[in-house]
Parts: structure tokens; sequence; C-alpha cells
């Protein structure tokens, strides 16, 4: 839809000039509307916002006669997409970087109120000389606001709900998604020579996801959290992915935070990484002398989820309940199936640090038998 030329400014420093096709098979008078915004759109985020460094830089716009001319920052590097295909995919540390300056860029971007909407590895400059700085380079579809009348897609990147005329900041994350997706390198070797958009076809069917993301992917390390942040991102309801790119961001840089549990002189470790089963018995992780009875061999079971970096405790069914103590509230996780059991497992709820776990309590006037305090780590 434009030209894109290398010049130099006065000083001698290099700038990229955009100016419209007209030989192209768009109308002549989209592709000036479409600079004119790019242009509107960098001049506000550099000049009111300070820009962000993820984003190219507005230098100037003007005419000659009637042609338009936005000047843009020289972004030194390659084209995400092009590199991708020369070097096969980005290894998980790179890729994360990658996807952590994405996130943030996608961030600012909604937090001022836009969308970008052609959030694609196509329209992202990648420097692997500086630290794998990556810049989103296109802006000619953003819009402000959400809602009904889109007419932007980019096949296999686009969400579902760009076929119904709609897009909304979690349309914006479902894209940001696809395009961490399609640059980490595959799991399939064969798929290595294919360009992005070949790739996410394979990956993306019609009802969502061929199958979990680093199982697609190597995600190295980090796998945990891209399974969970990719899904979610990439979910095929825009209800049920991040709100928007500041939720995403937020998913991704999430602290794993180790916990202890404390029992009059007693301290365990909590894993981030493994669940743990606190009950009666040789099978339980956590062990607790019972006198009297009143717990169960599976009594209740605290975990770490990955995704919303909290941890949480569910009772596994016992007779006699759980609770937790806070702030002077008596928060029941489970009443205990009492008469009627055998009873089933909770829903999980959420733990904070300092509560006081509950492990049996009487029915009537809720006193605790065995009373845990939960801590978390400073780091």
């Amino acid at each position: 839809m434009g030209i894109t030329y290398l010049a130099e400014d006065r000083g001698g420093g290099r700038v990229v000039i955009k100016q419209p096709n007209p030989g192209g098979n768009v109308p002549i008078d989209l592709v000036v509307e479409k600079l004119e915004k790019e242009a509107e759109f960098l001049r506000e985020i550099w000049s009111k916002y300070g820009g962000h460094p993820n984003i190219v830089k507005f230098i100037d716009f003007g005419h000659i006669g009637a042609t338009p001319l936005l000047v843009e920052e020289y972004v030194e590097g390659e084209n995400l997409a092009d590199y991708v295909v020369k070097t096969g995919g980005l290894d998980p540390d790179v890729g994360y970087n990658v996807a952590m300056q994405l996130a943030d860029a996608l961030a600012f971007l909604h937090r001022v109120g836009r969308l970008h909407r052609d959030f694609a590895p196509d329209n992202i400059m990648v420097q692997p000389h500086n630290n794998y700085r990556v810049v989103l380079i296109d802006f000619g579809t953003v819009k402000r606001g959400k809602g009904q009348g889109t007419q932007v897609a980019k096949p296999g990147f686009s969400p579902p709900e760009i076929i119904r005329g709609e897009f909304y900041e979690s349309s914006d994350v479902y894209m940001w998604g696809a395009t961490v997706l399609s640059v980490l390198r595959p799991r399939d070797a064969q798929l290595a020579r294919l360009t992005p958009q070949q790739r996410i076809a394979r990956y993306i069917a019609t009802h969502g996801l061929a199958d979990r993301p680093c199982n697609l992917v190597v995600c190295g390390k980090y796998e945990r959290k891209l399974s969970h942040v990719l899904s979610k991102a990439l979910d095929p309801d825009y209800r049920n992915r991040f709100w928007d790119g500041v939720e995403l961001r937020n998913a991704l840089v999430q602290e794993r935070r180790r916990a202890y549990l404390f029992y009059n002189d007693q301290k365990w470790i909590l894993d981030p990484d493994k669940k743990a089963t606190v009950t009666i018995g040789r099978r339980a992780d956590i062990s607790l002398d019972d006198p009297y009875g009143y717990l169960e061999e599976g009594h209740v079971e605290i975990q770490y989820d990955e995704g919303s970096g909290i941890w949480l405790i569910r009772d596994l069914g016992s007779v006699n309940g759980t609770a937790i103590k806070r702030y002077g509230n008596f928060i029941v996780v489970s009443p205990g199936c009492r008469r009627t059991c055998p009873g089933t497992p909770s829903k999980p709820v959420q733990l904070q640090d300092g509560d006081e776990i509950v492990l049996a309590f009487s029915e009537i006037l809720r006193l605790p038998y065995i009373t845990l305090k939960f801590k978390l780590s400073n780091v």
C-alpha cells in the first residue's frame, strides 16, 4: 500500500520516508488516508505520551505537492518474518525476550486507548545486534476504541471475531499470541523452513490450537508460563482471553514466590512446581499428627497456579471441613461432608500471605482443630 525509502536528514543521519503507492491495488485515496492516520497517531504518541522503545519514532510529516510524506526513525535490523525464516525460529530465551517487549508495547497502546489491529511478524523489525530489540513499524490500521465496523484482517493472525466485523483489546492479544507462537522455533524441524504465516496455519485450526503451545514450539524453561499465556491469548472466544495488553503483560512478568507452612515448631517449604497434600499418613507430602482422628488421608491440597501467579488451597472432600482465618474473618473453603459423606473436592480458594489454614472445625461454633500458618517468601 505504500513505498518506503531510506534517506538522510540534514545532519547525515538515516531516516525512513513513507509515501503512498499510486500503482497498487488499493484505491489511492484509501492509501493516503491510511498514511495520514498513521502519521497522526505517531505524532501524538511521541509528543503527548513520550513514545515507547518498541514503537518506531515519529520525526516529521508533510507534503510535496499533493503527495503526503511520513518521516520515521530508521531501525537498523531485519524484518522479524524474514529473520525467522532465515534462522528457523527464535530459541526460548530470545523468544521470551521478544514476547515481553511486544506485550509491553501492546500494554502501552491499550493504556492510551488504541487498538493496533495488524499485529504480525511482517510489521515488526528485530535487532539481533541490540539484545534483540523489536520495533513495531506499521500503524496504518490503528483505531481508537473498540467494537463493530473493522475491515482489517490478517490471514492466520486475525482472531475469529474479525469475521463478524468486531475487534477488541483482546483481539490484539490474540494477534500477539499468534505472532509469538509463529516466531518461536518449531518442534517439527520441517516447519522451520516455513514462513510465520504458513506455520500459524498449521498450529491453529478452526476450533482453536491444534495442540498445547509448547508441544508445537520449543519453550525451554519458560514452558509452564508460555503454555498458559499463549493458550489463554489464543482462545477462540475473545471473552476468555486476557482482557488487554496490560493484563497480558502482568501475566508474563508475574514472579513465582515460594511459600511456607508453619505448625508449632515445624516448617515446610512449598515448591511452586509441585502440589502438596496436607493430611495424615505416609502418602502425604506434609503429614500431621492427629490423635483424635479428625483429619482424612486426603484432607487438603495446596498448589501454585502458574497462570495467575497465586497459591491455591482445595479441600479434597474432608469430613470436618477446611477454612482460612484472615484478618478476623473465617473463610470456609469447605464445610465438610459431616453426615452426608463421602464428600467431593471443593473449588480452589486463593491463599494470601499470613493466612491461617484451619484443618477441621466444629460445625456450630467453628472452633479450629489444627491451624497452620501460611507465609510467602520475600523473593
